[in-house]
């Protein structure tokens, strides 16, 4: 491989790498109840997981993540 080759190769990585999409963040939380319980929402464009106790799964984006957040709230956790 060249010296001009590899320049080529080097410059096409680092053109990919500065234009691939980042992991869309949709929204993190941790939040506890008076009683004591606590909880951790976790989203991603991919997926959220709410987890107290037990691991709730469900669809990713901001959308959900306000959902599951405000759902919790209804249950008595807070930031």
């Amino acid at each position: 491989m060249s010296k001009y080759s590899k320049l080529t190769a080097a410059a096409s990585l680092v053109a990919a790498l500065a234009f691939a999409p980042a992991p869309a963040l949709a929204g993190d939380a941790t939040m506890a109840r008076p009683d004591g319980p606590q909880l951790k929402i976790n989203c991603r464009g991919s997926g959220c997981t709410g987890k107290w106790g037990i691991v709730e799964k469900g669809p990713g984006g901001s959308k959900n993540f306000k959902k599951l957040k405000a759902k919790y709230e209804g249950m008595g956790f807070s930031n």
